[in-house]
C-alpha cells in the first residue's frame, strides 16, 4: 500500500482535521484523500469508503479503512495475477494480444460449444480500439474475461 499512498501523511492530515469531537467528516475525508493522491471515486477506494459508511470517521474508522483498502488491493492484485496467467494461456503466439483463432482454441478449452458468432461477439466487446486483436488491458477489462475466468482458472 505504500505505493499507493503514504499512510503515515494521511494519518497526521486527518488528526489535523478532527473536529472537537475527534471526527473527520466523511465529505472532508474525501477532500484528504484526493489531497494525497487517492481518487475517492475510484470504484475500488469507493467500495472501501462504502463499506466504512457515511458517519464521521474517528481513529478506528481510519484504521478500518486502511485494513479494508490493504484487503481489496490485495484481492485486486490476486484477480490481475490470475487474468494475466489466463491470458497468456490463450496467447499461444506469446505477442501479447489475442487473435480470433485464439479465441476460437480459449472456447475449445471451455468444452462449451460455440459459434463463430460468439468468437465475434467476443472480439466486438473486448477490442475496444477495433485493431482486430485484444491486448492484455482489453481482455482484463472485458466482462468476457471473467467467463475465461471461471473457466481456465
Amino acid at each position: 500500500m505504500a505505493d499507493l499512498i503514504d499512510e503515515k501523511q494521511l494519518r497526521s492530515a486527518f488528526n489535523d482535521a478532527k473536529g472537537s469531537d475527534g471526527k473527520v467528516a466523511v465529505d472532508e475525508f474525501k477532500k484528504l484523500l484526493k489531497t494525497h493522491g487517492l481518487d475517492p471515486n475510484d470504484k475500488l477506494v469507493a467500495s472501501v469508503l462504502n463499506e466504512i459508511g457515511d458517519k464521521p470517521m474517528d481513529d478506528a474508522a481510519l484504521s478500518l479503512f486502511f485494513e479494508h483498502l490493504e484487503s481489496k488491493l490485495n484481492e485486486s492484485v490476486e484477480k490481475d495475477i490470475n487474468l494475466r496467467k489466463i491470458f497468456n494461456i490463450i496467447d499461444a503466439d506469446k505477442n501479447g494480444y489475442l487473435d480470433r483463432y485464439e479465441i476460437k482454441m480459449a472456447f475449445a478449452m471451455l468444452d462449451e460449444p460455440f459459434t463463430e458468432k460468439d468468437v465475434e461477439d467476443l472480439m466486438t466487446e473486448a477490442d475496444t480500439d477495433r485493431d482486430g486483436r485484444i491486448s492484455y488491458d482489453e481482455f482484463r477489462n472485458s466482462e468476457s474475461s471473467k467467463k475465461f475466468a471461471v473457466g481456465l482458472a
